[in-house]
């Protein structure tokens, strides 16, 4: 932001559904310290703590990384309602990673980052175009997450776990909505040189994410997650919202890979179903 927009004594009204969005954040508040009772202790069998320990510590890096790019984007956008709504992300991230880093300690433990995970927050958190970031980060990596709260919750039949979960998942499905509503205008104003440096960032970020979740496949199974389902639901999730932007301007899509990739989860599944049949 410039000087001169600073002390503007009027600002435009052009995002009123992100001012919405600022609204429903203060109205959802949630104090992780004392919405969860973290005396009661966790009842899940010991076989999944482990298994859920790993998938969730890659979650809390997650966190960690999405509160870094929001804090960088505030800098970085010019309209004052989008601030607002970055603004409101930045302590529900803060509030993300102080809840999971909680809940693990209590779980099992922090287990250390996954190479492939490393990959794509190191590169979303070093990144500087603010594009690619609300790409990578809003678009992306946030609708990942609320798909695979919503999976876990289903999964884990610990109630403090899915309460957390809950939680979580409602705050994302505000992060992913404001991709949808300020990244038509920012993809509209993108200079064309900048194209495909975007495509071959959204390339590399959904192959480093492919592959971080398909190194969990066997936490996922031991929690009883179908992969393919769950990837499936992502990225039909992830057209629905480029749909509801009404561009595709900039939005790197291969179907060719995404067959791909969903055939190397299918068959992992269809292996572990096999192996788990009774012989006659």
């Amino acid at each position: 932001m410039t000087s001169d927009v600073l002390f503007r004594t009027h600002t435009s009204n052009d995002f009123p559904r992100l001012e919405r969005l600022f609204e429903m954040a203060k109205q959802d508040f949630w104090n992780e310290s004392t919405v969860i009772d973290w005396d009661r202790p966790i009842e899940l069998p010991v076989a999944m703590r482990a298994p859920l320990a790993r998938i969730l510590s890659v979650v809390y890096y997650g966190e960690r990384a999405a509160l870094e790019v929001a804090s960088q984007l505030i800098p970085m956008v010019d309209d004052e309602q989008c601030k607002f709504a970055l603004a409101a992300q930045v302590i529900e991230e803060a509030k993300h990673v102080s809840v999971f880093r909680r809940l693990l300690g209590k779980l099992d433990r922090i287990y250390p980052v996954t190479p492939w995970s490393r990959r794509v927050l190191a590169d979303l958190v070093r990144v500087r175009s603010a594009p690619a970031k609300l790409i990578g980060m809003q678009l992306i990596v946030e609708n990942f997450a609320n798909h695979l709260f919503h999976f876990l919750a289903r999964a884990i039949p610990d109630a403090q776990v899915k309460e957390v979960l809950t939680y979580v998942e409602r705050d994302e499905k505000k992060h992913t909505g404001l991709a949808a509503i300020y990244l038509p205008r920012v993809l509209r104003d993108l200079p064309p040189w900048q194209i495909p440096y975007l495509k071959a960032k959204q390339m590399y970020w959904g192959f480093c994410l492919e592959r971080a979740t398909y190194a969990h496949r066997h936490d996922a199974d031991a929690l009883g997650i179908d992969l393919y389902e769950a990837m499936t639901r992502v990225l039909r999730a992830q057209d629905r919202i480029v749909g509801e932007m009404g561009t595709r301007r900039a939005i790197w899509k291969n179907q060719w890979l995404e067959r791909a990739s969903l055939a190397s989860f299918r068959r992992f599944r269809d292996r572990r179903a096999a192996m788990r049949e009774p012989s006659t």
